[in-house]
């Protein structure tokens, strides 16, 4: 009975550790108004509150975009760090700044959330079978002293929601939106190699681009 309860105690752990640590919530696309051919030249805004990951994510994403046949251009090419597309620009200057780089679409990233929850795990005691004899007190004494006690410990999960969308300029549409969750990634590094594959395989699926 013991085994059969630590094999699927191990299972549930499997299972956890191998489970996705990003995931697709929810995806748009505007059907009607897709054009014909992929995008030619697209601007690249990645909108956190911290400007060295603005600047990693743009320029990894400009990279990755341009291996796969679009040009790319970087917000921060052409804007300071931390400047505010509402604040600083109106919606003919901002539009009129991206089409004199050439640019046909507009790709934003952002960060809309983060979700941090500590859960505290208590410890465990495991008590030993003493086959003999313990019916005096220092039987009782001698069963219940060996056992091994694990400590309890707290973990912090985070959450982090993600939405890209994918903007005609000429019309000033939306032609795609998709949301995403990322678990606990280790670093940006990795969330992003994950993340931009799923991201442009489903740019290349509604045909914004074209491979």
């Amino acid at each position: 009975m013991k085994l059969k309860i630590f094999s699927l105690l191990l299972l549930t752990v499997i299972m956890s550790a191998c489970g996705p640590t990003q995931k697709i919530t929810g995806s748009w696309a505007n059907r009607e108004a897709l054009p014909k051919g992929p995008y030619k030249s697209i601007f690249i805004m990645v909108l956190t509150q911290k400007p060295a990951t603005n600047y990693y994510v743009e320029s990894r994403m400009a990279k990755t975009i341009i291996s796969r046949g679009p040009k790319a251009v970087k917000s921060n090419d052409i804007f300071p760090p931390k400047f505010s597309a509402t604040q600083d620009f109106t919606r003919e200057q901002l539009a009129e700044a991206i089409q004199k780089k050439g640019c046909d679409a507009v790709l934003t990233i952002a960060l809309l959330d983060v979700n941090t929850q500590t859960t505290y795990h208590p410890g465990t005691a495991y008590y030993p079978m003493n086959y003999g004899h313990y019916g005096s007190y220092y039987g009782y004494y001698n069963y219940y002293y060996p056992q091994v006690y694990s400590p309890g410990y707290s973990s912090t999960d985070k959450t982090y929601y993600i939405e890209c969308n994918f903007y005609d300029i000429a019309s000033d549409q939306l032609m795609f939106s998709i949301q995403s969750e990322a678990y606990n990634p280790k670093d940006l590094e990795s969330w992003f190699d994950n993340y931009s594959y799923m991201l442009l395989t489903h740019l290349k699926k509604e045909g914004l681009i074209t491979k």
